[in-house]
C-alpha cells in the first residue's frame, strides 16, 4: 500500500500571475494601436469671474455682463446674500444668455440679518458671439444686501442636449 506523499507541493503562482500579466499588457497594447484614432473632442474652455464683496443698494444690483465667443457653454452663478436690515428681503437673480433667449431665475427671502445662497444656471449656444448677463433685484427702499463670493463661470462644451424632462 502506498501512503500520499506529505511533502507540500510548490506552485509556480507567481510565475503564472507574471506571465499572464505580460499577456494582458500586450493584449491591451494591441488592442489599442489597433483602435486610436486622433481626439475628436476639444477640451472645455473655462471663463471665470469673480468678486468676493458687492453692496447692493438700490432696487438692481451692480450687474455682470460680458461677452462670449460662438459655441456651446454650461453658465453657473453663484453667491452668498445677506442682507443687512431687519426686515425679510424678496430677492431675485437672473441669469441671461444672449439677450434673454436662454434664462434662469432664482427666488429667495432673505431673513432679517440672514444670509442665503443663491444659484442660477444657463445653457445655451451661441451661434454667433453673444451676451451674458447676471444681476439681482429687491425692492425699492428696502435694507442693503451684502453679494458675497459672487462666482460666474462659463465652460464651452463640445455639445449641448438642453431638454425639458
Amino acid at each position: 500500500m502506498t501512503m500520499p506523499s506529505t511533502t507540500p507541493v510548490r506552485r509556480r503562482t507567481g510565475l503564472r500571475l507574471s506571465a499572464l500579466a505580460a499577456v494582458a499588457t500586450m493584449a491591451a497594447g494591441a488592442l489599442l494601436a489597433g483602435n486610436a484614432t486622433s481626439a475628436e473632442a476639444v477640451p472645455p474652455e473655462v471663463i471665470s469671474r469673480w468678486n468676493n464683496e458687492l453692496i447692493h443698494a438700490n432696487s438692481l444690483s451692480p450687474g455682470f455682463s460680458m461677452f462670449l465667443a460662438s459655441g456651446a457653454y454650461t453658465i453657473t452663478a453663484k453667491l452668498t446674500a445677506q442682507n443687512t436690515g431687519s426686515a425679510a428681503i424678496a430677492y431675485t437673480c437672473l441669469i441671461s444668455a444672449a439677450g434673454g433667449a436662454d434664462t434662469d431665475v432664482a427666488e429667495v427671502t432673505l431673513p432679517p440679518n440672514g444670509k442665503q445662497g443663491v444659484f442660477v444656471n444657463v445653457v445655451h449656444n451661441f451661434t454667433s458671439t453673444g451676451q451674458l448677463t447676471f444681476a439681482c433685484t429687491k425692492p425699492a427702499g428696502t435694507a442693503q444686501v451684502r453679494m458675497q463670493q459672487v462666482k460666474i463661470t462659463a465652460v464651452k462644451v463640445n455639445t449641448l442636449d438642453n431638454q425639458p424632462f
